[in-house]
């Protein structure tokens, strides 16, 4: 369990960009950890994506739940939300002693190391997960589901709850 509550730690000091940009680290590490299956992380990751909170706080207490139970729930999201919370103290020392422009200069040089964690965690989801276990006749509605998706968000711009609540009932039309 101390493994679990250093890993998520570590997770939550560099989890820059929220929780779509740590899926590949949690995704390694699981697996190296055997805390579960490949096939039920992607469930879990789904899970989480589609419940409230933020993504990798939802990770963490699944995560921890389904490794070591209740008390490994409570260690991964106690690991994750630690560093936020020790690095919101410090930027409110920054921001109140006007090192305002450092403060701006470090997020722009993480940005584009979030942007490649975040693309790299949906090649990983996609192409890896989506095509080892689906035939191209299923990856075809799969494919409709994102750009139907995709095209509510961007050109109707509708909220992200009825995308998910779109995209939800689609699946389980077309794979039920």
């Amino acid at each position: 369990m101390v493994q679990l509550f250093w890993f998520f730690l570590q997770m939550g000091f560099v989890s820059f960009g929220g929780g779509y940009a740590l899926i590949p680290l949690i995704e390694r590490e699981t697996e190296r950890q055997a805390w579960m299956s490949s096939d039920m992380l992607v469930d879990v990751i789904a899970v989480a994506g589609m419940s409230p909170g933020p993504i990798a706080v939802n990770l963490g207490l699944l995560v921890g739940y389904q490794a070591y139970g209740v008390i490994g729930a409570i260690a991964g999201v106690l690991g994750l939300l630690l560093p936020s919370m020790l690095m919101t103290a410090g930027m409110i020392y920054f921001i109140t002693r006007d090192h305002k422009n450092y403060l701006k200069r470090c997020m722009y040089g993480v940005q584009p190391v979030v942007t490649a964690l975040i693309l790299f965690a949906a090649y990983q989801l996609c192409v890896v997960h989506l095509s080892a276990s689906l035939s191209i006749n299923e990856l075809l509605p799969a494919f409709l589901i994102v750009a139907a998706c995709l095209y509510m968000l961007f050109r109707l711009r509708l909220h992200p709850f009825t995308i998910l609540l779109f995209s939800g009932i689609s699946g389980a039309a077309f794979y039920a």
